[in-house]
């Protein structure tokens, strides 16, 4: 079964997150070990490098878990593998001087360090070579087959080929002969048979889930083979719910209304909706307090840089389309919208202030906003909102866009940690598949995903514009 957990954070990933704190940790005892008999290892003892080792592993690993070097979901080539290794290996010298720097007297020094980044180096380039080798050649996957042949089974198919690291495999397609009513989207190589074949095939490829992707149901519909594969024990599921578990997001031009209407989600308990209040506004009083020195640094530099207010706010529509002010630093100029009106920021806008363009990298610009928290306008996550000169034209051009304004808006949120910048109607619509996806699913363990999520992009400054 495809869960939040092994589809965001798979098994293999864990596997290797802990594999390689274990090799951190066996690192620095060994280096312990061949100091105290041929080097000098000082006054520490074999508890002390323990506890040393388990403070080096984990501070090593979140620097790592930060560059993504846990993202197994694509296949990588040797040469990536060893610059993945140069990265982490990079970040194991500084992490353990860091700890050695921050917390005296749990890092490593002198010898210890250098002959601890040796042996981590060999170890982690062997390790992750023979894990590579693995999940390309040995692990285990589940064969999935699609049942039909247009242009939501090829859709089903391009995500399925693109996650093969999580356990999948793309088998292929069956349907009927194409008409000119119902042309093939998909590639006549990977149809494997017509519906009379769907057992055969099954048996014959082991097919572990069959995925219905079928437009039209009226008429011919493998009713019976369906039902023989099934209760032979493969799994049969609809693609809807197969590819929104799959991609984290629901494709909102393929779907009827009855999907929303009927399906499982979009339900909010009372209970969750009162922690998430209570965290946002813990959340954003503590975290004024503890910024409240930086926002002043940012508004001088806002006024040293450029002429205007430090504070700027916009009309946005928040839960069932009310309309509020929200609250950012000025990152543009002062009179950007005197003449061209309300218009997206683009890459590289000529609009943003020098200083601008660092606050919005480092996200600072967002900081005012937890006032917004407080006043009961935002939540900590959930979807961003957007102003009403935009929302009027994509209510217009994108279907169940209302949706996204059935809960209160958020500082971050699942489309935001999926999707990057968004700037044009397409990606409107892209984003709205996650913040549907996330309507649909909500739950505190989606909400600390997000967060944890974020938290690494705000340090690694990606997707701002």
């Amino acid at each position: 079964m495809i869960t939040l957990e092994n589809r965001f954070f798979p098994i293999r990933s864990a596997v290797c997150f802990f594999v390689e704190g274990g090799i951190i940790l066996l690192s620095v005892l060994a280096s312990f070990v061949i100091l105290r008999k041929y080097g000098n290892t000082g006054s520490i003892g074999f508890e002390d490098a323990v506890v040393r080792g388990i403070v080096v592993a984990f501070f090593c690993q979140v620097c790592m878990y930060m560059l993504d070097l846990y993202d197994l979901k694509h296949s990588q080539t040797l040469g990536e593998i060893l610059f993945s290794l140069i990265f982490a290996v990079g970040f194991v010298c500084i992490g353990i001087g860091g700890v050695s720097y921050v917390v005296p007297g749990f890092g490593v020094e002198g010898q210890m360090y250098y002959l601890t980044i040796f042996l981590v180096a060999v170890l982690l380039l062997v390790w992750r070579i023979a894990f590579d080798y693995f999940l390309a050649e040995l692990a285990p996957r589940e064969n999935i087959l699609i049942v039909g042949k247009g242009e939501v089974a090829r859709l089903i198919a391009n995500e399925i080929k693109s996650r093969e690291r999580l356990g999948f495999r793309f088998a292929g397609f069956v349907g009927e002969p194409s008409n000119g009513s119902s042309p093939a989207e998909v590639d006549d190589e990977e149809v494997l048979g017509d519906y009379g074949r769907i057992v055969e095939i099954v048996r014959a490829r082991k097919i572990r889930k069959l995925v219905v992707a079928v437009g039209e149901r009226r008429g011919k519909y493998p009713v019976k083979e369906m039902l023989d594969v099934k209760v032979a024990g493969c799994q049969v599921l609809e693609w809807q719910g197969f590819f929104e578990k799959l991609s984290g997001r629901i494709p909102v031009d393929k779907l009827m209304p009855s999907f929303f209407i009927f399906n499982e989600g979009f339900r909010k308990s009372r209970g969750l909706l009162l922690v998430r209040r209570v965290f946002s506004m813990l959340f954003a009083a503590t975290t004024l307090v503890i910024v409240a020195p930086l926002m002043a640094l940012v508004g001088v530099a806002i006024k040293l840089d450029s002429a205007g207010p430090v504070f700027y706010s916009q009309n946005r529509i928040g839960q069932n389309g009310r309309i509020f002010r929200i609250f950012k630093f000025r990152s543009m100029r002062k009179d950007a919208e005197a003449n061209v009106g309300a218009r997206w920021a683009v890459e590289g806008d000529p609009r943003i202030t020098r200083v601008g363009r660092m606050i919005r990298l480092t996200r600072l610009d967002e900081l005012p906003q937890l006032f917004n928290v407080l006043r009961g306008d935002l939540d900590l996550v959930g979807p961003r909102p957007e102003r009403p000169e935009f929302v009027a034209q994509l209510q217009s051009m994108i279907p169940y866009y209302s949706l996204r304004h059935t809960v209160k808006p958020g500082l971050t949120g699942w489309a935001q940690v999926m999707f990057t910048y968004c700037g044009t109607i397409e990606e409107s619509k892209e984003k709205l598949q996650y913040d549907l996806f996330y309507i649909k699913n909500m739950s505190l363990k989606l909400e600390l995903l997000i967060l944890f999520r974020t938290f690494k992009i705000v340090l690694l400054g990606r997707g701002a514009r």
